[in-house]
């Protein structure tokens, strides 16, 4: 699994998961990243719903696309009342979040290859109210030991940090990788995962000192301090929205071929996952639902093209 491809417009209400998982590998894609959210499949506590991860499980086993899942999102009951309008709250309990870790990496455990625990756990939006290493520590340490236990063929992953500098609410990549290194321990995970977006620059012409391309190095450096230079950095999440506030569709091939050039020439990288395959709503004015290789009606934009050539 070199290149592989994200399916995040599976999600949307009418999408058609089946036919974008079918895409994902009739485009020559080898492997997939799929969501497995505590929040949809424990909505109420101790009843668990499994169908749909069930189905797009199924789908990708019966198309050989090897899985990444991500464990994440936690369901209201599972986090601190005060957390009720964060977007995405921390869960209260890391043990509690290991439970069900566990009873995913059992369930799965002849499907999924390698687990990311949470999503963008550097960042607010994605780790309420805000980053917050030694809890996450906790998440990952916990999520660690049920994925050991209950699938020891799996990879544990880091989750994924987000582009972001270091903050009240936000920590940058090399600034979270340090903090796990120090309160979870390399023990802990198999590789360290980032998502690094450059739009609407190129990866390989960073403009700022914060700019993906430096963090990455900076991750590097963070984990070959720690003697773990064996590890990979897996690139999880790599795109372009194709809105007026983003790209146009032209340039949003440009920064796919540049940015999955310049992480496959990277002699310690993972695979990369382009970020999205299909868009989730064609014209909308919200970013994260443009960054398709194709439009909501499955016609291809110049990025498809573009990337078929990394893959296949």
């Amino acid at each position: 699994m070199h290149v592989a491809s994200n399916v995040a417009s599976i999600g949307m209400p009418g999408s058609d998961a089946r036919r974008d998982i079918d895409s994902v590998a009739d485009t020559g894609f080898e492997g997939i990243r799929l969501l497995v959210k505590w929040s949809d499949i424990e909505s109420v506590e101790g009843i668990l719903d499994w169908s749909r991860v069930d189905r797009e499980m199924a789908w990708a086993a019966e198309r050989n696309l090897a899985v990444l899942g991500v464990l994440t999102w936690a369901p209201t009951w599972a986090v601190p009342a005060d957390y009720a309008l964060v977007t995405h709250p921390a869960p209260a309990s890391a043990e509690r979040f290991a439970q069900f870790v566990s009873a995913a990496a059992s369930r799965y455990r002849d499907q999924v290859g390698a687990w990311e625990i949470w999503n963008e756990p550097n960042v607010a939006a994605s780790y309420g109210p805000s980053a917050n290493p030694v809890q996450y520590c906790d998440v990952l340490s916990a999520s660690s030991a049920a994925i050991r236990e209950a699938a020891p063929g799996a990879l544990v992953i880091t989750g994924p940090t987000s582009p972001a500098v270091d903050s009240s609410n936000d920590l940058s990549p090399a600034t979270f990788v340090e903090a796990l290194y120090r309160c979870a321990g390399a023990e802990t995970f198999d590789a360290v995962a980032m998502h690094p977006y450059s739009s609407p620059q190129l990866l390989s012409e960073p403009t700022e000192p914060w700019s993906s391309a430096h963090e990455i190095a900076k991750v590097r450096a963070v984990m070959e301090s720690h003697g773990d230079a064996g590890k990979r950095i897996w690139f999880t999440e790599f795109g372009a929205p194709t809105t007026n506030s983003g790209v146009d569709e032209q340039r949003q091939a440009d920064i796919l071929v540049d940015g999955i050039t310049t992480l496959t020439q990277l002699p310690y990288a993972g695979p990369v996952f382009v970020f999205d395959f299909r868009d989730s709503m064609t014209g909308s004015t919200v970013p994260d639902y443009n960054y398709g290789l194709v439009r909501s009606d499955y016609t291809p934009k110049p990025a498809l093209d573009a990337v078929r050539a990394f893959v296949g």
